[in-house]
């Protein structure tokens, strides 16, 4: 905050809360079988022809998905994420370290029996980095050195041209006294360290420090394929047999004259052995360690992948190279995760071996499990509003896809009655829902089946009708809001010929209440119209103040606005600064939303009401970091009944009947 001292005009910004802008309300989730495409992944389509290209351009027999796509679209449907249900399961093969550790899984792209068969290969003595690759020991002749200076000259300029800044040096023949002095600058025959020297120094020689356990930094010669993410095997035979392990953090070239070139190696953690580069110190090789994967194929060339690395930053990182690349396999770590240290968690050499055979794909043998696991990967996903599973309609199922927006609170169950039901009796329509009451009204149930082209253009089949009702939902949502009941005149169902049973007025006056929405044909040539707009909570126990589709999916669209519009004020000071900030923005989204007509009442201040105050919020409350906030709304009901009272009126009395 500015210092006011002199008589002046301050001007300070500020910034009002960030409006709350509404959220999506129509992305639908559908789920089952397909002919083709990926297994249990939800995958989101913004076409039609988006789908067939993906997940096949014909239905499964006996199977609806492809239909309940199709009739999203057809009804003005936008975006969908579409989960291939499957219970095929791919071949894999897993890869065993050096220690008959599991290390990596191969899995066939196909699932089922691949075509060609396949075969796998490993061999991990494979080396980017070999021989003659060695740690680099520049030495040179003191010329003359002088207490108390930073100057060391050298006998030849071509000596002091391979040390380089960074380097720590030392003498050989006199007292170690400037042990480890570092390498400032070169030029020419001098070189310039950073400390004077503690004594003169006649002729004799200099060399680089031994590396010592927990050093970083290496310089190295014959090199030329090192990269960050190499695991390197360093090697030193004399005085001493000593190796160690090493993986390169970065790497820096050094290009020192003619064919000479060196690299300055920068390792992630420090060795953990010594070398020697002084008296009898024979050279450390260098060799890195990676391995070769070979996918050969029963017809066809083998897939040939060399030089692969294990870690990420390895510039040959196996899943970058395999899984981009070949046609039949993918590459994936173990679950849990290789602990085996580098380079023991690379593949074992492994002669030719086959990739066993997968399960076949059979939807006629699906699982509740199978669609259970399905419902639950679309939990990650924020953006689904609609969810529908039109090739089951047993309890089983509807369950779980019913406690799956229970659970989610943000999304709406679209479900379908069982094929060829009658309305009434003991294996009705009304005995299946029964089972499907949702207190919250989390799910509506369409009746009967929709009348349809089949795939080919040629025949009429009936089909479940939550794909179409979930386009209907989108529809309505683009053109009036979700406010607005998704039923009525508006709700004719696009790419429908009729319906599978007829239904009469009386029928649906026994169906209605239960909160079975029934699909209606009103005269001869006429098209199916949704006639019924209640979740199931209507009847059976259910809870009436959430018995119509649009109020649950009113509050859908409300709360998760809300919640994701408010996030920004998590960890702001709980004061009432922040309380009339949140009020403002609150009241200002309640207040588009009554002009749109979600909320009923002839003024905003009858629509709805946002209440922070001390009262709802006590200090113990805040001590806690809560801020407490209570909304109170007022929905535009449907008009499900208009009842007109019409009678005969002579000027004076009148007759009236309703």
């Amino acid at each position: 905050m500015a210092t006011y001292a002199t008589p002046e005009v301050y001007i300070e910004e500020f910034e009002p809360a960030a409006p709350i802008a509404g959220v999506g309300t129509s992305n639908a989730a559908l789920l089952g079988p397909c002919t083709e495409g990926p297994l249990n992944t939800p995958t989101r389509l913004t076409s039609w022809d988006q789908f067939t290209s993906q997940f096949g351009k014909d239905p499964v027999p006996g199977f609806y998905l492809w239909y309940a796509v199709r009739g999203f679209y057809e009804n003005g449907g936008k975006t969908c994420f579409v989960t291939r249900v499957s219970n095929a399961t791919y071949g894999t093969l897993t890869l065993k370290d050096s220690a008959a550790a599991p290390t990596l899984v191969v899995s066939a792209r196909q699932a089922g029996v691949p075509s060609p068969a396949l075969s796998i290969t490993v061999d991990s003595n494979v080396h980017a980095v070999d021989a003659p690759a060695k740690l680099f020991r520049p030495t040179g002749t003191i010329a003359g050195a002088a207490a108390g200076s930073r100057i060391i000259t050298l006998t030849a300029a071509s000596d002091a041209e391979k040390f380089r800044p960074g380097d720590r040096l030392t003498w050989t023949g006199v007292a170690p006294a400037d042990d480890g002095v570092t390498l400032a600058r070169v030029s020419g025959a001098t070189l310039e360290v950073l400390n004077p020297l503690s004594q003169n120094y006649a002729a004799g020689a200099l060399r680089l420090m031994d590396p010592a356990a927990g050093s970083d930094t290496l310089r190295m010669e014959g090199g030329a394929a090192l990269a960050p993410g190499m695991v390197l095997l360093l090697k030193q035979t004399a005085p001493a047999a000593v190796t160690d392990i090493a993986i390169v953090k970065s790497v820096i070239v050094e290009r020192i004259s003619g064919a000479l070139t060196t690299y300055r190696v920068t390792v992630r953690s420090g060795l953990a052995s010594a070398f020697v580069f002084g008296a009898g110190g024979g050279d450390v090789s260098v060799q890195s360690q990676e391995f070769k994967l070979t996918v050969t194929p029963a017809t066809g060339s083998p897939q040939v992948y060399d030089g692969l690395g294990i870690d990420p930053e390895h510039p040959r990182y196996y899943a970058d190279i395999v899984n981009a690349a070949d046609p039949y396999v993918t590459v994936t770590p173990v679950d849990p995760p290789n602990v085996t240290p580098a380079p023991g968690n690379r593949p074992a050499t492994l002669a030719i071996t086959a990739l066993p055979a997968g399960a076949a794909d059979n939807p006629a043998t699906l699982s509740v499990a199978d669609y259970q696991k399905a419902i639950a990967l679309l939990e990650a996903i924020d953006d689904i509003n609609i969810v529908a599973i039109p090739d089951r309609q047993d309890a089983a199922v509807q369950g779980a896809l019913l406690g799956h927006c229970e659970s989610m609170l943000d999304r709406f169950a679209v479900l379908d009655a069982a094929r060829g039901l009658p309305p009434f009796g003991s294996s009705s329509v009304d005995t299946q829902r029964a089972g499907l009451t949702s207190n919250r009204g989390y799910a509506a149930l369409y009746y009967p089946w929709l009348t349809v082209i089949d795939s080919a253009g040629v025949k009429t089949l009936n089909v479940p009708p939550s794909g179409h009702v979930a386009g209907i939902y989108a529809r309505t949502d683009q053109a009036r809001g979700v406010h607005k009941a998704p039923a009525g005149q508006e709700a004719t169902v696009s790419g429908a010929l009729g319906v599978e049973r007829a239904i009469t007025h009386t029928e649906q006056e026994g169906l209605n209440p239960n909160g079975i929405n029934v699909i209606r044909v009103f005269y001869a040539g006429g098209r199916p119209t949704v006639w019924g707009a209640r979740t199931t909570a209507s009847g059976f126990g259910g809870n009436p103040s959430w018995q119509y589709v649009n109020i649950r999916r009113l509050f859908l669209y409300l709360e998760e606005s809300i919640q994701e519009g408010l996030r920004g004020a998590v960890f702001e000071p709980n004061n009432t600064q922040l309380w009339q900030k949140l009020k403002r923005t609150l009241t200002d989204f309640l207040t588009r939303s009554w002009r749109e007509g979600a909320l009923f009442g002839e003024k905003a201040d009858k629509a709805f009401y946002v209440r922070i105050d001390e009262d709802l919020n006590p200090f113990s409350e805040q001590q806690l970091g809560r801020l407490h906030i209570e909304i109170g709304v007022r929905p535009s009901y449907p008009a499900e009944f208009i009842i007109v009272r019409i009678g005969i009126w002579d000027g004076g009395s009148d007759v009236s009947e309703s």
